[in-house]
């Protein structure tokens, strides 16, 4: 039997970088890796690695996406241009998540 997580951020969302090297950073979540527990932004310039080639010594350009830690983002309240933590309750019989700074839903 394996234990489902709480999935407070989806695909799509608008979220603030809170900790590293790219702090204050806005942008939208591209997508999810929950095992690793990892985070990739859309907006967010790729890191650039060089690679050689072994046979020829020819190097090559690649673009990495750069991965950032759940923890290090919270979501953006477009409305209210706060950072905020996520609550849930229930409207019209359906669960719905909101800023608990503002009381906007999500």
């Amino acid at each position: 039997m394996t234990l489902k997580k709480s999935k407070q951020i989806k695909v799509g969302d608008k979220i603030k970088i809170i900790a590293g090297n790219e702090k204050g950073f806005i942008g939208t979540i591209k997508s999810i890796l929950f095992k690793k527990s990892i985070v990739f932004i859309e907006e967010l310039l790729p890191r650039i690695k060089y690679t050689k080639n072994a046979q020829n010594g020819e190097s090559k350009k690649v673009e990495l996406a750069i991965p950032i830690h759940i923890s290090n983002v919270m979501l953006w309240d477009k409305e209210a241009n706060i950072v905020s933590r996520i609550g849930y309750k229930t409207v019209n019989n359906e669960k719905k998540r909101y800023f608990k700074k503002s009381g906007n839903l999500v």
